[in-house]
């Protein structure tokens, strides 16, 4: 994509989608009227603007009204289930992506988790001008293992798209030890992080269900004794450096003892947090962090929307 492509992919975005007007976007990008008009006429000649009429199916509208209510919600967006998880995982992405780009401009800090489906939304992220975004890890990532999965990593890729400043969080997310896991969570360093961590704008996070499906599965992190004790323990999902019960308490397991980030207590207590599940699997998990009151928006795909919306709540 040339220069001047993507001038007018910036500033389409910003005319049409976050309904700046043409006198803001040359304030914001320094251009002089003339040029943002200009701009703006040939994306539409060149097909980078496309005007159509083609809105939302008015039951998946009616269900995140419903979900809006019945959860005490700021927003639900609800994607469709895909033909595999992974499918499913890409379309919560970019309707994340188009999420927090409506909202950039209103944000100072981002926090980002860990897992695949944040990994989605890094890739669906498009390349604009966030000078002004903080891009912060929420939890442990200094490993080599899946990489692109771990959340400095995640923090890299969404900043150099936004062209934000980021941050690290210089720890594992998994400690060898208990003991390990305490001398990192006491050292100034770690504290350093942690902090700016907890004082972000808005929380990212992808929810697993660790007995089933989750990044810790997918990492091979979780031993057969591990396993045991999860099940023994009744775990229904993680969050983060937590796992919980279906009440939504945190449940202390030999690995969760281990777990390098922000804790299920300390989200609670976070400006604003977005939840991430795809997958019936995650639709129990899900459903036990709403009854904490801790999730101001949430993105799902269709089976997780029509789990949650014939439960009692």
């Amino acid at each position: 994509m040339t220069d001047r492509n993507q001038l007018m992919y910036q500033v389409s975005r910003l005319f049409y989608e976050k309904e700046k007007t043409q006198t803001e976007i040359a304030h914001l990008l320094q251009l002089s009227r003339p040029t943002i008009a200009s701009l703006l006429k040939d994306a539409k000649q060149k097909g980078i603007v496309r005007i159509t009429i083609s809105p939302q199916h008015s039951s998946t509208i009616e269900m995140e009204h419903q979900l809006c209510e019945k959860y005490n919600l700021q927003t639900v967006r609800i994607t469709p289930s895909g033909n595999s998880d992974n499918q499913s995982k890409i379309h919560i992405g970019q309707a994340l992506a188009d999420f927090i780009e409506h909202r950039a401009y209103d944000l100072s800090s981002i926090g980002i988790g860990w897992g695949s489906t944040l990994y989605e939304f890094i890739q669906a992220a498009h390349p604009m001008p966030y000078q002004h975004l903080s891009i912060v890890p929420l939890m442990g990532g200094a490993s080599v293992e899946s990489l692109h999965l771990h959340s400095n990593h995640l923090c890299f890729q969404l900043a150099e798209k936004y062209q934000a400043s980021v941050s690290y969080y210089y720890a594992p997310a998994i400690a060898d030890t208990a003991l390990q896991k305490e001398e990192l969570m006491h050292s100034s360093f770690i504290k350093k992080s942690h902090k700016k961590a907890l004082a972000v704008d808005l929380a990212l996070v992808s929810i697993g269900n660790p007995a089933l499906s989750s990044t810790y599965k997918q990492l091979g992190v979780v031993s057969p004794e591990d396993e045991a004790d999860i099940h023994q323990k009744k775990v229904i999902g993680d969050a983060l450096a937590t796992f919980y019960d279906q009440n939504g308490e945190s449940t202390d397991t030999n690995l969760s003892k281990r777990m390098v980030g922000i804790t299920l207590e300390e989200l609670e207590m976070m400006n604003e947090v977005a939840i991430l599940a795809s997958g019936i699997s995650k639709a129990p998990s899900l459903f036990a962090l709403l009854q904490k009151g801790c999730v101001d928006h949430i993105i799902i795909d269709q089976s997780v929307a029509d789990y949650l919306l014939a439960k009692d709540y």
